[in-house]
């Protein structure tokens, strides 16, 4: 019994165990390993960089389309315009450029369009309130006069502590009839820590090299590596001077693993870095993690064995004293009964008691310490039982059941029985005088150990009923 409690509910605690051992072995390896680390945010910097570069491509190539259009030239263009009215012009070419950038999803809406005259000076920019005009952006970034220069379109991010300018910038040249550059158009967004989470696919922040020492621009994902993106160490500095030089570096620096790409297509190409940045949370050996399953299950084992064992206790040892007492009663001792208190097998054993007494023929005492009956009379009986109690405590029966000899009183009482189921019409096969002594003389012990004095039996017959009834003997 005990093994059939313990054996299914251990083979499921290992079973579990074992499969949560090398489940979580088999997700924690390969993945938390510092080269598979770093080699991940790599590739994950490589795609944030390729998506940045490309909606910068498609910003330039929308430039390109616009800059061709001859209301564009006209408009920023017009020669017999005076001063004032030029500005006018191109300023509100130049708004409807803004709103048309953001009707055609390149990117999100710039906040600004601007033109830049073959110089490299502010010729205007789109309605707002700042103007432009003549400020000389070409000595301020390098890469626009490139741009006026070999006329292709391009990208850049524009820091300039003197004209304010926080701006990620494309532009594409514009033509005068004759085919010559005649100046640039661009669209510019504010660089801030929305417009990188917007653009930035997955990235930390973007860092941009400016006059040899490297700033980070804007944040995506700050919560991550929040110090590192505010105040960038010698290490990470380090890192992004690396990138710019080789394309591309990986570096662990205390608990930070940090992937920077260039941006190839934004200024010079030694600009600007997309940079990831994750906690290192490598763990050298996996399995240290997962170890502690394992003595977790052998607890579980354990905890099954004791807790299997103690109920298996509980069960077996009733039944083994019933399947006892049975034994002893088919080998002749029927004075046995099964004695038995227990929350779930006592009905049983109340029951087998039961069939052992219809078995053999033998009454149940129902008395109580007094020697009454312990069920209450009906009504219409009571004077019956009342007049029994007094039959009970009569002296001349006392006296005359005490001094009666052992062998003729089981003897007599046993043919008053046996007559008594008779009259009843109740067979008596099988009810033997040396069963039904053995019986009464059991029950004599009982009674006798309830009341202190001993006891003797007499038959009475009621309501075609054959009762027997305890008579204290002092």
């Amino acid at each position: 019994m005990r093994v059939k409690i313990i054996l299914p509910h251990a083979i499921v605690v290992l079973l579990v165990g074992l499969i949560s051992f090398y489940a979580v072995r088999a997700r924690l390896a390969g993945t938390q390993d510092t080269a598979s680390l770093m080699s991940g945010l790599e590739r994950g910097a490589n795609n944030a960089a390729g998506a940045f570069q490309l909606q910068l491509l498609r910003a330039e190539r929308w430039l390109n389309e616009q800059a061709t259009a001859d209301s564009t030239r006209v408009a920023l263009q017009n020669g017999s315009a005076t001063d004032a009215d030029k500005r006018q012009n191109a300023s509100e070419a130049l708004e409807t450029l803004r709103r048309g950038a953001a009707e055609s999803k390149v990117m999100s809406q710039p906040d600004l369009a601007f033109f830049v005259d073959e110089n490299g000076k502010a010729a205007g920019r789109s309605a707002q309130a700042q103007t432009y005009h003549g400020e000389d952006f070409g000595a301020e970034y390098p890469a626009l006069k490139t741009a006026l220069a070999s006329g292709h379109s391009g990208s850049d991010v524009w820091l300039s502590p003197k004209f304010a300018h926080r701006y990620l910038v494309s532009y594409a040249p514009v033509r005068d009839s004759a085919g010559k550059v005649a100046g640039v158009l661009g669209i510019a967004w504010n660089l801030n820590d929305q417009r990188m989470a917007e653009i930035g696919e997955g990235a930390t922040f973007l860092a941009v090299l400016s006059g040899g020492t490297s700033t980070t621009v804007a944040k995506a994902n700050a919560g991550i590596a929040p110090t590192l993106a505010d105040d960038l160490a010698s290490s990470q500095k380090d890192v992004v001077t690396r990138a710019l030089a080789n394309g591309k570096d990986t570096i662990v620096s205390g608990d930070i693993v940090i992937a920077a790409v260039p941006l190839a297509s934004v200024g010079d190409g030694k600009r600007a870095v997309i940079v990831l940045a994750r906690k290192a949370d490598v763990v050298a050996d996996p399995s240290s993690i997962v170890w502690p399953v394992l003595p977790a299950m052998g607890m579980g084992l354990l905890f099954v064995v004791i807790a299997g064992w103690l109920l298996g206790s509980y069960i077996t040892e009733p039944v083994a004293r019933m399947e006892e007492t049975l034994l002893q009663v088919i080998n002749g001792n029927t004075n046995q009964r099964v004695q038995t208190e227990h929350a779930e097998l006592g009905g049983l054993a109340f029951r087998i008691n039961q069939l052992l007494n219809q078995v053999l023929g033998v009454e149940e005492d129902n008395t109580d310490e007094e020697g009454r009956p312990s069920a209450p009379p009906a009504q219409d009986h009571f004077q019956e039982a009342l007049g029994v109690e007094e039959r009970a405590t009569d002296a001349g029966q006392v006296a005359a059941l005490a001094a009666e000899p052992e062998a003729q009183y089981y003897a007599r009482i046993y043919r008053e029985y046996i007559d008594a189921k008779k009259a009843n019409g109740e067979g008596v096969d099988g009810i033997t005088h040396d069963v039904f002594a053995n019986r009464i003389k059991g029950m004599e012990r009982d009674a006798a150990a309830k009341l202190g004095k001993p006891v003797r039996y007499a038959v009475q017959r009621r309501e075609r009923q054959v009762v027997l009834l305890a008579i204290p003997l002092a």
